[in-house]
């Protein structure tokens, strides 16, 4: 590391360490098979003598990588030279570097700013090096004798600066201005710059040209520069190089970094031409058969001169290709996503670094190994192919563009890619394309979570900027391709609309193209993942037939037919499918065939949903289910009617109080799409536990109050020897009395509580009615009781806990959970019943309790949380809503509150058929 501590102090020190230096990386290096380079010709041609210049560049800088790159890990100016020129460096040098910073071997601030340079390039934090995370730039900017060294160290230490994108402080000993100002107030007579007064320095003249080009808008820079430069051009050979009688490839490699540094053409520029031999190709002529440079012409390899074409030949690759100075600097914090969408589809993507669009293309370009050009022109750097593929292939205007998209948004482009400096954040888009070619404004899809198998409709919208009239124009992209995942493709119409079919559930790209044959696409190519639902919904099945109930219970389904036949097997009721040309459905049901009656009777299906019936269209097997779905498959004669949802009068009758009933019809019409006005149904027999009665000619049936319990208003109009007047139908009716602190259950429990209360499940607090504490955690004891009582255990005890006495309310249903298998003790003695319930162990029961299985995995911020032994039974209750979510997190270690456990016993007993 050490051992080149400055590029250029004195000619002595690189007198010396070159003799070092040459020795050790000779030892290193490995003979390639490069024949020699023959020196090119100026040329102002797009095609001629530049494509070679560029192409032999190339050739070098690859030899140079792989024989530098051998060392490892390597010097700051080889890693620096390596990570420039886009060659992996290795984990090795950010170590050797911290190594350095943390024993204290850098003391010159051209120690501090040859490693930030360094850092910095590899992709390290210059500002956190090593253990102590040293500050190197602010080591640079406190620097007490920073200008000891002469031009040199204030020059690199602007470059370094800079180069990290330094943010100075408020008691900062240097700034940015104070350096370029005493770099413009330090030069020689003759208008260059050196270490010692007299005549200007060569290497120092560039090294200081290079830090100020940063500045050259200024004034008093731009005059400095400008003289420099012209004294430079008087010291330039006849053959090109520079360093005078001692004339060092060093030198021209240092002249070639500032050139390009200043936006100077290294090779056309007529200042720095002389008899059509350039800067460049005279340090090309530098170079030997097995790649290394020399020092001086007709010398033998040399390790510094190596580096040193390295670090020059990079320079000139990055300026012919449109690229910011080679001392730039890489934001490591801002990695752009690139993607490049060719003629045909997409060519190459990745994620890159860039000071500008161009240069986070070429990184992504050169590491997917893809060819590309780049020309220079008095406007500007343009991309004029990407694998093979030149711009007017068409024969137009047609090219390579780019886009930006920032925030969501497409950002309106008013420059070259050579010049256009991203944000992060921003997204990367190079495309052929031309005039015609739109970019994707915005995608919709109806609906937004597309169901598996099932259609879905996607619009697309294109954008352009008119400007003639300085605004966006948005609209309708019409004949568009558009794919989701392996279902089969299909074109927008005019409204830029597209109907597809939604393939298996799952994630898949959506993508869309304006590509066609033999033209440029009409629209950049566009793609994201879209996540396919299962179409899965948790609903409860009830089974009428003509003269009793034959099923009910919870189900799941994408459709009302597969809820139907999932109950219809848990139940092991038998059933027979028919296929018809409209799609599948049961023909008989526990041995009740259609047509029993010698008429167009049979099975029908209805699904009550919030509230109200939704009378189907379709058929069952093409109905889809929505969560919490009642469907009703019942036996229909051509008179049967379905009553319309039940709601007593009043509607939450206390104990003692009497209520009525009345049973109504609305028909639907299928001209107009809507229900008809309701009508009395009279005749239907109506129960209430014990009670019943039928209505009357206004559809109505009284009954006496009630004592305290869970009761079911059953509606009925079973016939003798035809099928039913009207479809049974059953609605809950809990009787209750309130607990003292009613007011305290939200809102969203309420019912669930008086329910639990109604049916002895879950009671309040000891099992008794005074007070039911919802927002307090439920007890095992409690839940696991009202888990049992709901499931209708029944067992005695095969183990006795200590903690459960024989007499205490819950021990009963605590020893037939146990029974059961539901539950076990904290040991062979304890059961704990007084330890609060946590989500996850909630979940544990009811899987066990109700034999549910994980079909699919929810993703859950807070899965890490969930105990291993837990998560298949977390994952069951969310995919079949028995507990869920919110905002992406299970909260499996929360507590699971008594008004929550009473949701949930509820629903348990109701899928147990009560």
């Amino acid at each position: 590391m050490n051992a080149e501590k400055d590029m250029k102090e004195t000619r002595g020190i690189r007198g010396w360490l070159r003799g070092a230096l040459a020795m050790i990386v000779a030892l290193q290096f490995v003979a390639g098979a490069w024949t020699g380079v023959a020196g090119a010709a100026s040329d102002d041609s797009a095609g001629g003598a530049k494509a070679s210049i560029r192409q032999q560049v190339g050739q070098a800088v690859d030899s140079l990588q792989a024989l530098l790159g051998k060392t490892q890990p390597p010097s700051d100016w080889v890693a620096f030279g390596l990570a420039r020129s886009g060659s992996p460096v290795g984990s090795g040098y950010l170590t050797a570097a911290a190594k350095s910073a943390d024993e204290g071997n850098l003391r010159l601030v051209t120690d501090f700013a040859r490693v930030a340079l360094a850092v910095n390039a590899v992709g390290g934090d210059a500002r956190k090096v090593g253990s102590g995370k040293t500050d190197l730039l602010g080591k640079i900017a406190n620097f007490d004798k920073i200008t000891a060294q002469g031009p040199n160290a204030p020059a690199y230490a602007l470059l370094a600066l800079d180069a990290a994108g330094y943010v100075p402080g408020a008691n900062d000993k240097w700034t940015r201005d104070d350096l370029v100002k005493w770099l413009v107030d330090r030069r020689t007579a003759d208008g260059g710059w050196s270490l010692t007064a007299g005549k200007s320095d060569t290497d120092i003249t560039g090294i200081v040209l290079t830090a100020l080009a940063g500045y050259q808008d200024r004034p008093e820079v731009k005059t400095a520069i400008d003289e420099a430069l012209k004294w430079l051009s008087g010291v330039q050979l006849a053959n090109g190089g520079f360093g005078g009688a001692a004339e060092s490839s060093e030198s021209t490699a240092q002249v070639v970094i500032a050139l390009t540094a200043l936006g100077i053409d290294p090779v056309n520029d007529a200042r720095f031409s002389k008899d059509g031999k350039s800067a460049l190709t005279r340090l090309l002529e530098f170079r030997l058969a097995d790649g290394q440079f020399s020092h001086t012409a007709g010398g033998k390899a040399d390790g510094m001169a190596s580096y040193y074409a390295l670090l020059g030949l990079t320079a000139a690759e990055r300026w012919l290709d449109g690229l910011p100075g080679l001392y730039a600097g890489v934001n490591a914090t801002a990695k752009f996503p690139v993607t490049v969408n060719g003629v045909s589809g997409t060519v190459a993507t990745g994620t890159a670094t860039g000071k500008t669009v161009l240069e986070a293309l070429v990184n992504v370009l050169n590491a997917s190994k893809l060819a590309y050009k780049v020309e220079r022109y008095s406007f500007g750097p343009m991309l004029t192919s990407i694998g093979g593929v030149d711009s007017a292939k068409f024969g137009g205007y047609d090219g390579w563009n780019y886009g930006v998209k920032r925030g969501g948004a497409w950002v309106t482009i008013t420059e070259g890619m050579g010049t256009f400096a991203p944000k992060a954040g921003d997204e990367l888009v190079v495309y052929y394309g031309s005039g015609e070619t739109s970019l994707i404004h915005s995608v919709k899809l109806d609906p937004a979570t597309p169901r598996a198998g099932q259609p879905v409709t996607v619009t697309v919208e294109k954008e352009a900027f008119d400007w003639d009239k300085n605004k966006l124009v948005v609209s309708p992209a019409e004949g568009v391709n558009v794919k989701l995942g392996n279902a089969a493709a299909a074109k927008t119409d005019k409204d830029g609309k597209a109907a597809l079919t939604a393939p298996q559930a799952g994630t898949f790209a959506l993508a869309i193209d304006g590509y066609r044959a033999d033209a440029v696409p009409t629209v950049v190519a566009w793609s994201a993942p879209v996540k396919v639902a299962t179409h899965v919904k948790n609903v409860s099945v009830r089974v009428e037939g003509d003269a009793s109930a034959t099923a009910s219970g919870i189900a799941q389904g994408g459709t009302a037919f597969e809820a139907i036949e999932q109950l219809l097997k848990a139940k092991g009721v038998k059933y027979e499918v028919q296929q018809s040309s409209f799609g599948k459905y049961i023909n008989s049901i526990a041995g009740i065939a259609g047509g029993k009656y010698g008429g167009y009777d049979g099975w029908n299906f209805a699904v009550a949903r919030g509230g109200d019936w939704v009378i189907p269209g379709v058929g069952a097997d093409a109905f889809l289910l929505e969560e919490g779905d009642e469907v009703v498959i019942y036996y229909k004669g051509d008179a049967t009617l379905l009553a319309d949802p039940i709601v007593p009068s009043p509607a939450k009758p206390k104990p003692g109080q009497a209520f009525s009933v009345t049973v109504t019809n609305r028909a639907w019409d299928w001209e107009n799409g809507k229900f008809e006005a309701a009508k009395p149904i009279a005749g239907a027999k109506v129960t209430v536990g014990k009670a019943s009665a039928v209505t009357d000619a206004n559809g109505k049936a009284s009954f006496p109050g009630q004592a305290e319990g869970y009761y079911k208003i059953e509606v009925t109009g079973y016939a003798k020897d035809a099928a039913p007047s009207v479809a049974r139908s059953v609605t809950a009716l809990p009787i209750a009395g309130a607990y003292k602190d009613q007011s305290a259950i939200a809102a969203w429990a309420a019912d669930a509580v008086t329910a639990s209360r109604a049916a002895k499940l879950l009671r309040g607090i000891g099992d008794g009615t005074e007070t039911f504490k919802p927002k307090q955690a439920v007890t095992r004891a409690e839940f696991v009781s009202a888990l049992a009582r709901a499931l209708g255990l029944n067992g005695k005890p095969a183990t006795t806990f200590k903690d459960v006495p024989a007499g205490v309310w819950y021990a009963k249903d605590v020893y037939a959970a146990v029974a059961a298998g539901l539950v076990s003790g904290v040991s062979a003695n304890a059961f704990a019943p007084d330890a609060t319930l946590t989500r996850e162990q909630a979940a544990i029961l009811l899987t066990r309790a109700l034999k549910l299985k994980a079909t699919a995995n929810a993703e859950l911020a807070d899965a890490k949380q969930i105990t291993p032994s837990a998560v298949s039974a977390v994952q069951a209750v969310i995919q079949q809503g028995w507990l869920t979510p919110y905002e992406g997190k299970f909260a499996p270690k929360a507590t699971l509150t008594r008004e929550q456990a009473a949701a949930v016993i509820v629903r348990v007993w109701h899928a147990s058929g009560k």
